[in-house]
């Protein structure tokens, strides 16, 4: 079943509708992989295949400490997203946008959005939360940012670069 979070209430200003992932949705997330998304990403097999990685994790429960949504903006899926909780820090496995509407601000609204409504969302609640994002991937980090997220650290091998956002 879809769950469907939307804005029932203009008065809390979201952009965005968002309902659970569903296998049928890989097809449309893998079309939005271009060769830039796939470099820039662990989702070199596609959308499915990362997704049912992460769910065969040991303590992985869909609904408790992983989630993934399809994001709306009114009628048109514009992104997905995938969520994990660890440790008690949310971790932003990957948002991908469609190549579509790259540029248009579409990510950080929607990660900003989500920090914003998470209880709404996932339903739980949000204290911090973390992305690893390329250093050479400069369009994430600077949606990132703009949702709130700042550079935290460097991996130690230097491939990967840690942000973080704490709920104040």
């Amino acid at each position: 079943m879809v769950e469907l979070m939307q804005n029932d209430n203009p008065g809390e200003n979201m952009k965005f509708t968002w309902i659970d992932y569903i296998p049928e949705h890989a097809a449309l997330a893998d079309s939005w992989l271009d060769e830039t998304a796939m470099r820039e990403t662990g989702l070199d097999e596609g959308w499915a295949e990362y997704l049912g990685y992460w769910l065969e994790e040991p303590g992985a429960k869909y609904g408790e400490n992983l989630w993934c949504r399809l994001i709306l903006r009114e009628t048109e899926p514009v992104a997905v997203i995938a969520l994990g909780e660890e440790n008690g820090e949310m971790v932003v496995s990957e948002i991908v946008v469609d190549p579509a509407v790259r540029g248009q601000g579409i990510g950080s609204a929607a990660l900003a959005e989500l920090l914003a409504n998470h209880e709404r969302i996932i339903g739980k609640p949000i204290k911090s939360a973390m992305a690893v994002i390329f250093p050479d991937n400069t369009a994430s980090q600077k949606a990132f940012e703009r949702a709130g997220f700042r550079f935290d650290s460097a991996h130690p091998d230097g491939d990967a670069w840690y942000y973080r956002w704490y709920n104040r």
